[in-house]
């Protein structure tokens, strides 16, 4: 069995990793059933889950590392399960738009930090002598696993059952999955010491900061490849095929957690963007051909892994443990505002310059945050 899968599959990580996979599902999930329901019943778009989970989450994860667990996961699950659940009822009576916005916004500043309080567990979860990036690299295929299925969960229950009830099921999945959680994690802290009370922010080490910085430039690819994907389907003459370019892309990423891959974070980094490098060419040399595309790109998720693995190492290793669940949750902050501008900036892009050259965006964002990256190698770590 790979290292990866008997890191999962151990007496003392299963529990723990089932119950936070179940209570992050609701992550992929709620983005479209929301914004469903809110087109279906005002004709808008617009939903504020995502940013409400932007900004709340580096704030948890602060209280997570001063509280236990429980008193601060569980309240944030309550929130997000009861606004979610509040959302259909409000669409039904036809409240004004502003409430569903507002309902939306709360239950995205309730989602609990599950990710990055999974994080923090993982070293103590692994058997002793087992590299803290064979544990990281089981969360990221975790996390690539949830990218893969919770976007088809969500349309399935959305055309089976309507959106209303894929927001009802992503509200009892993360309290029910938090719930979980917490028990479980707290049979893992047992008889561990608490860290030592801190009142700085993880902030204040600079090589997190520069972490940070390239994790969000580093979002602009995941950001941009939901838009430029579909965009080569649409060229290719084949838009129904723009599914199959993402899934591609994710299995890829899959199959990369089953690496071994031993490299720093600016190098995981710098092999990422070379691989990027060739789906964009092949686009470009094919005139868009979708199955020499998608096997590239397929190649291409093969370095998601090692990226995301060695950002978690570096964290693991250069963040005090009083910080440390802050730190994590800034890292999934850091990829949601990058996401974010990423799509809006490869729209911008095929809008402006066509397909093709945003094909390209990926790789730009990948070389861009590899450059910054090899700051840290210039900044002191913090004492």
């Amino acid at each position: 069995m790979p290292a990866v899968l008997s890191v999962i599959f151990t007496r003392r990580a299963f529990p723990v990793a089932a119950s936070s996979l179940i209570a992050r599902l609701p992550k992929g999930i709620t983005p479209l059933a929301v914004v469903t329901l809110i087109h279906q019943t005002t004709g808008s778009f617009a939903a504020a889950t995502a940013f409400g989970d932007a900004v709340s989450t580096p704030i948890q994860g602060r209280l997570l590392d001063r509280y236990k667990r429980g008193q601060v996961l569980l309240p944030s699950a309550t929130l997000y399960a009861a606004a979610l659940a509040l959302l259909p009822v409000l669409a039904t009576r036809h409240a004004p738009f502003g409430a569903l916005l507002g309902c939306s916004l709360l239950a995205g500043v309730g989602f609990p930090p599950i990710s990055g309080s999974m994080k923090v567990l993982w070293p103590r979860l692994v058997a002793a002598g087992t590299p803290a990036r064979t544990a990281y690299e089981a969360e990221s295929l975790i996390q690539q696993v949830l990218l893969l299925f919770a976007p088809l969960s969500a349309t399935m229950l959305t055309v089976w059952a309507g959106p209303a009830a894929a927001v009802w099921t992503a509200a009892a999945a993360t309290l029910s999955g938090s719930i979980a959680f917490v028990y479980h994690a707290a049979q893992t802290d047992a008889g561990v010491a608490d860290p030592p009370h801190r009142t700085g922010s993880a902030l204040s080490a600079p090589r997190l900061r520069v972490l940070i910085a390239a994790t969000a430039v580093q979002g602009l690819v995941f950001g941009a490849m939901p838009v430029v994907l579909p965009g080569l389907a649409v060229y290719a003459g084949a838009p129904d095929m723009g599914g199959l370019l993402l899934a591609a892309w994710i299995c890829g990423g899959v199959l990369g957690s089953f690496r071994r891959a031993q490299a720093d974070f600016p190098l995981a980094l710098a092999r990422l963007a070379i691989a990027l490098a060739v789906p964009a060419i092949v686009a470009a040399a094919t005139d868009g051909s979708l199955v020499a595309t998608a096997a590239a790109f397929s190649v291409a998720g093969l370095f998601l892994t090692p990226v995301a693995a060695a950002s978690y190492v570096l964290v693991n290793d250069t963040t005090p443990r009083a910080n440390r669940t802050e730190a994590f949750t800034w890292l999934s902050t850091a990829l949601a505002v990058g996401g974010a501008a990423g799509s809006a900036l490869a729209g911008a892009t095929v809008d402006r310059l066509g397909i093709l050259p945003a094909a390209f965006l990926p790789l730009t964002a990948a070389a861009t945050a590899t450059a910054v990256a090899h700051l840290r190698t210039r900044t002191r770590p913090s004492r």
